[in-house]
């Protein structure tokens, strides 16, 4: 019952939220007029808080779908590299508003592996979310390896770190370490917990 309260109640919201973004886009394009400068730095604000309740929406609708089953893969033969820099692309802006440097060590000439491409790449968006939200200086490092049976994907940062039972509890859902509830107000904590079912519907591994 509460996994289909969720998944109706997120398509309810996403729908709304979807109808206000289309329209601050515009305003904020000037497509009704331009906007006194005193009202833009506000109306961006209202605009980013809209974004933010629309990855909440989509995080709960993920949630649920893993939860009830429904998630369906695609496989094909992908560039781990080239899912890895598109993701980078998508948080490029976060890093640079914190300060924050983000490297990819990239490998050369690394097989092709069978991936749901966009299933990965929430995976990996998710991780690099994560690492950018709960780092203050430095940044984020993002590796690829070859392993014995794939391949390895590695995500580090410079952030506050967490203790042993935070860790041990990190990929559940609605789990936050206290880090992240003394840096970060909002979130969930389902970002992780979508990302380990993912991996594991590649039947992979996460961990830290």
């Amino acid at each position: 019952a509460k996994t289909e309260f969720l998944s109706i109640a997120s398509h309810q919201l996403r729908t709304p939220l979807t109808a206000i973004k289309g329209y601050l886009s515009m305003i904020l394009e000037g497509t009704y007029g331009a906007l006194p400068e005193k009202i833009k730095k506000p109306m961006e604000n209202v605009f980013l808080s809209n974004e933010r309740m629309i990855k909440l929406v989509n995080d709960l609708l993920s949630a649920s779908r893993i939860e009830t089953g429904k998630v369906e893969l695609n496989f094909e033969r992908a560039d781990l590299t080239e899912i890895v820099e598109n993701a980078i692309k998508e948080v490029e802006i976060k890093a640079k508003e914190k300060g924050l440097y983000l490297k990819f060590e990239k490998r050369e000439n690394l097989p092709k592996i069978l991936v749901d491409k966009e299933k990965i790449r929430q995976v990996v968006l998710n991780l690099l979310d994560n690492a950018i939200r709960y780092t203050n200086q430095g940044g984020v490092k993002v590796g690829l390896r070859v392993v014995k049976n794939g391949l390895q994907i590695l995500v580090e940062d410079t952030g506050e770190g967490m203790t042993k039972e935070e860790i041990s509890k990190l990929f559940e859902s609605f789990s936050r370490g206290s880090a992240g509830q003394k840096m970060w107000t909002e979130g969930a904590g389902l970002g992780l917990y979508i990302a380990k079912k993912l991996v594991e519907l590649h039947r992979g591994k996460i961990w830290a």
